[in-house]
This record gives structure tokens, C-alpha cells and sequence, in this order.
């Protein structure tokens, strides 16, 4: 459970403690008994217990101070209440996870991870709401990552005559080379996006000989 935020005022208050905090020994005989007090209040807020003390050695010189102690830190402020969780299954029984939770990326992100681990000769694009992926590098053909009609993920590409890509590549293990693309028959989101990243990745220097 996080601390509640600090308001503008309390943001200001330490500041400003922070700024008077090493100023007692020309500031301190100034003030009256009262004013030392309210500014020792203000010390012991923050935590700075060292200035309360400094503070109250300088002014207690003065012929007509009255004495002054410590003030009591005020207790920690109460965390922030937690926000209460959303039950993972609905009435009825509907499986309803809190969204972004279920799948924790999406497939451009795979596509933007594999162009990372490709080198700087490569850059990925996001299609809409990040459902599709572009993939481009130093060639004139492309890739896309899709999931297909049968829930697979897809890695679709156009191979160009002039890219002299080699042919019949010998693709990673468990992938298969499908009439629309290339993909990964054991892949799962539970397998992480960085595992992803480097299969596909893998399948990229296959195909193209990269």
C-alpha cells in the first residue's frame, strides 16, 4: 500500500523547511518565542530533527527567551487506501481479468522486439490498436505479424527477386512455412516476449540469410 501524495501545500511546507533548516545561527535571534515555535512545528513535520535543535541552541541565547523544547514528530500520515480489486470472474461466471492483464503484450510489440534484437539495420511499426506488426531492414521485402484464422501467430513476408534471399531456407525447429507465412506451432503469450522475440528473430536470419 503506497503513501497518500503529497499535497501542493505540504510540498511547499518542506521547501521551505528545507531552505531555513541551516539558517539558525543569523536568523534564529530574530524571531520571537512564538514565531521559533511555529518554525520548530514546522522542522519536526518534516522529519529534520536536526534543525530543531540548531534552531533552539541559537535563539535560547537571546536575554529574552523563554525556553523552548523539541516537538513531537506528528504521527505518519495513513496510506493511501488500496483500490479495490476487481473479482477475476464475473457473476455469471465470466473469466473478466482487468484489461492489459490477461495479455501482457501485444503482437507489434513482438514485432518491435524482434527488430531490436535484428540490429539497427531494422525498424518495426505498429498497426492499429497494435494488432499487426510491420518488420523492415535492409532488404526491399517486408514482415508482418498477424494472428491468423486459426489463432496462430503469423508471420507473413513477399520475397523479392533482387533481395537474393536463399531459397528453400531451413527454418528453427517447430516452425512451419504455411501458404501465408511462417509460424511458430508451439508459441503461446505464456512464453514471453522476449522467447518470441528471439524465435521469430531466428526465422528472420533463416529466411533472409541476414
Amino acid at each position: 500500500m503506497s503513501p497518500a501524495p503529497l499535497t501542493p501545500v505540504d510540498s511547499a511546507a518542506r521547501s521551505l523547511a528545507t531552505a531555513l533548516a541551516r539558517s539558525a545561527d543569523h536568523l534564529a535571534e530574530k524571531l520571537t518565542c512564538f514565531e521559533l515555535e511555529e518554525l520548530l512545528d514546522l522542522f519536526a513535520a518534516v522529519g529534520d530533527t536536526e534543525a530543531v535543535v540548531a534552531w533552539i541552541q541559537h535563539h535560547e541565547g537571546e536575554p529574552e527567551c523563554e525556553g523552548h523544547t523539541a516537538p513531537d514528530a506528528p504521527a505518519p500520515a495513513a496510506p493511501a487506501p488500496a483500490a479495490p480489486e476487481k473479482p477475476l470472474f464475473a457473476a455469471s461466471g465470466e473469466y473478466t481479468p482487468e484489461p492489459g492483464t490477461e495479455y501482457p503484450f501485444s503482437v507489434s510489440d513482438i514485432a518491435r522486439a524482434v527488430s531490436a534484437i535484428l540490429g539497427d539495420a531494422w525498424m518495426a511499426e505498429s498497426g492499429y490498436w497494435g494488432t499487426t506488426g510491420s518488420l523492415s531492414g535492409p532488404f526491399i521485402a517486408s514482415f508482418t505479424f498477424t494472428v491468423d484464422h486459426d489463432g496462430d501467430l503469423l508471420m507473413s513476408f513477399d520475397r523479392m527477386v533482387a533481395d537474393g534471399w536463399p531459397e528453400g531456407p531451413t527454418l528453427p525447429e517447430d516452425f512451419y512455412d504455411g501458404a501465408e507465412g511462417v509460424h511458430l506451432t508451439t508459441a503461446s503469450a505464456s512464453d514471453g516476449l522476449e522467447h518470441l522475440a528471439e524465435q521469430y528473430a531466428a526465422a528472420v536470419r533463416a529466411i533472409t540469410g541476414f
